[in-house]
């Protein structure tokens, strides 16, 4: 209904599969009487183009066979697609994967980062083909609105159209998929905007009907400043003003306190762990061994002080030198020579093999996948895997004190503001959008005792609530109706990230 205004209107469809948008097309120009729609379509599958050929939804001159990539554009007022979700580098061949790569350095100065995935060279490439006044309707992963190689994409689109206007829906669009999506509706093609507008709805009907229950503007500058901007406009404007006006001024990014690093890797979890039998039966010396954490799964419960965890593990970390090893050590380095350890990729490419590198006793641990992310003060001087975040101190900070700051309501909005999530809602963790995460100054460390004593309970809730108390309101200086607003924040953006398939609102 969006798409098609004129009576000549020529559609282009760039992936059009069992042509279920092919049919909405014609559905709606014979309801509106528009006679003269012409509907061209590419699609790679021979099959899936026979059939929907045979279908009548679309004419055999008006199909093409083949990569939309390799199509040379041909003049279009409009374009209705869902593009392919695959990563360049997954493409079966070579080719195909170059010719992604070329249509995104075509288009953008910068060209495209090959980690990214096809539907971002779909998206440059439709483009080509809309007349000036043209306009684009696609379905798109929601990753366009924050994976850091999409930000050239949106700084190309708002100095092309008009208007760009970004919809997503609680209700999910495709319940049988894991896979969560944005409607992207770009105007005006010849234009150029500094702004996305962004609208959520409850449940698709409500997008039918035309209600929103959000509408803001959302900065294109910001979104290419790798800002989370559709996270934020999610929240209610009371709550965006408290977090950009005070609390930005009684807060400071993480990374003034504390740096966050991935722990080491092994190659190989199950050989650089020894058991208690392995270490008795090669009589591993204890010289070899170190104390290490290996699963936030394991820190469940045990409070805030890694000295609690008692299911600890042990690296297996010999002398480099082959000269300084001992019988039992050569014995399971030969054992993991025979089952083929040294030739795993992490392995092979580290001289000797065997020695694990960048193993270093942090400050802090924090989990990786979390709803809720759990913070430890490292008292034990564990060394820790890469399960888990290491956290070093900086700026003169100190572990408690990081800690100290970390456990507030404002730290969970934080991490829903700055942090990604998977499939299902989970929280993943990374160095790069953990430093961005801002804490309040803590000046006591004395309720940390309380802290830990709802975590030691499995009350983690309970530990950020025991923060609000004491940095938010007593050092702070926040008002219990504040502190309510940043825990609707959080309730609110979590409900977003964690909903079911056919959550209702």
């Amino acid at each position: 209904d969006w798409l098609l205004r004129g009576e000549a209107d020529q559609v282009l469809e760039p992936s059009f599969g069992d042509g279920v948008f092919l049919a909405a097309v014609a559905r709606v120009a014979q309801r509106r009487d528009l006679d003269a729609v012409r509907v061209r379509g590419v699609e790679l599958d021979a099959g899936a183009l026979g059939q929907t050929v045979s279908a009548g939804l679309v004419r055999r001159d008006d199909a093409i066979l083949g990569d939309f990539l390799d199509v040379e554009p041909f003049p279009a007022d409009c374009v209705i697609g869902n593009p392919p979700y695959v990563r360049i580098r997954h493409l079966q061949d070579a080719r195909s994967r170059r010719r992604a790569l070329e249509v995104a350095t075509g288009l953008l100065p910068k060209g495209m980062d090959p980690s990214g995935s096809i539907w971002m060279p779909f998206v440059l490439h439709a483009t080509q083909f809309l007349r000036i006044g043209g306009r684009m309707a696609l379905v798109l992963p929601y990753d366009v609105t924050y994976v850091r190689y999409a930000r050239p994409l949106w700084e190309f689109l708002g100095q092309r159209f008009s208007s760009l206007r970004v919809v997503r829906v609680y209700q999910r669009l495709f319940p049988d998929l894991l896979q969560d999506v944005v409607l992207l509706f770009a105007d005006g093609h010849g234009g150029h905007t500094t702004s996305v507008e962004f609208e959520t709805y409850s449940r698709v009907q409500d997008l039918l009907a035309g209600r929103p229950d959000t509408a803001s503007a959302v900065s294109i500058a910001g979104i290419v400043q790798g800002d989370r901007e559709f996270v934020a406009a999610l929240l209610p404007a009371d709550l965006q003003a408290l977090l950009q006006d005070r609390l930005r001024e009684l807060t400071q990014p993480a990374h003034g306190v504390v740096k966050f690093n991935i722990g080491y890797v092994t190659g190989d979890k199950r050989f650089f762990h020894p058991g208690p039998g392995t270490v008795r039966d090669y009589h591993l010396p204890a010289s070899s061994l170190v104390s290490a954490l290996t699963s936030s799964r394991a820190l469940r419960g045990t409070g805030l002080y890694t000295s609690s965890v008692g299911a600890k593990e042990s690296l297996f970390l010999p002398p480099a030198a082959q000269s300084r090893l001992g019988p039992g050590e050569r014995r399971y380095i030969q054992a993991g020579e025979e089952s083929g350890v040294d030739q795993r990729f992490k392995c092979r490419v580290r001289k000797p093999w065997y020695v694990v590198p960048g193993v270093k006793v942090p400050d802090l641990v924090l989990s990786v996948f979390s709803s809720v992310p759990l913070l430890m003060v490292n008292d034990a001087g564990t060394c820790a895997s890469n399960s888990l975040l290491c956290g070093y101190t900086r700026g003169g900070a100190d572990a408690s004190g990081v800690a100290a700051s970390w456990y507030t309501s404002l730290t969970l909005l934080e991490c829903e503001l700055r942090i990604h999530s998977l499939g299902g809602g989970v929280l993943i963790i990374i160095p790069g959008e953990a430093d961005k995460v801002r804490l309040p100054s803590a000046s006591g460390t004395a309720h940390l005792a309380e802290v830990d004593a709802s975590l030691r309970t499995g009350d983690i809730a309970g530990a950020y609530a025991v923060g609000d108390r004491h940095v938010l309101r007593s050092e702070a200086g926040l008002s219990d109706a504040e502190i309510e607003l940043l825990r609707d924040g959080v309730d609110r953006l979590r409900r977003w990230r964690e909903r079911s398939p056919e959550a209702p609102w």
